[in-house]
């Protein structure tokens, strides 16, 4: 691997990057390839305020995409921060995020599932029946009187993400 740069010519991790760091992190990342960088001078290349590219480097940090040498400048005390972006992990990253999105869906179509829905007309309020039938199928938020609400689709539409994200995952 070239420290970066093929990486984010694949499509599902240049999109998880910007999900995760959005198009200015980017920026921050094609800089600091094959680099090792202060924020500062991250700054000054992408043209993007300080505490931006700080949060962006801290994000990667987080994720363990980026790490740091600290030095201590004699004459003025500071501390300088020294970056350098790691992908090498990234397709690890991906596939953790993956897993996670794969068990948050899996609880989401449980509850689905094993739960009845009433519905408002007037503001889109969906409840369970339990609290539909405490407020007497009136909407708790504006009165008016709920129907129920057949949520087939979206039942099926989680299975088929479930069912995507799975045969992604046998195949990273």
């Amino acid at each position: 691997m070239d420290n970066g740069k093929s990486e984010l010519s694949i499509p599902e991790i240049r999109g998880f990057l910007e999900e995760t760091i959005g198009e200015e992190g980017i920026l921050v990342v094609n800089s600091l390839v094959g680099k090792e960088l202060t924020d500062e001078v991250l700054s000054e290349e992408t043209e993007l305020k300080l505490n931006v590219v700080r949060k962006i480097l801290y994000q990667l940090y987080d994720y363990r995409l980026a790490s740091y040498v600290r030095t201590k400048d004699k004459q003025i005390g500071w501390y300088i921060y020294t970056w350098k972006i790691n992908l090498s992990k990234i397709e690890s990253v991906v596939a953790n995020r993956k897993e996670k999105v794969l068990q948050e869906l899996g609880q989401k179509l449980e509850y689905e599932t094993n739960n009845v829905f009433f519905c408002c007309n007037q503001d889109n309020a969906k409840i369970p029946f339990d609290l539909a039938s405490e407020c007497d199928f009136k909407c708790p938020n504006c009165n008016s009187t709920m129907e129920f609400y057949d949520n087939q689709s979206l039942i099926m539409s989680l299975e088929e993400e479930i069912q995507k994200l799975k045969q992604e995952l046998q195949h990273a």
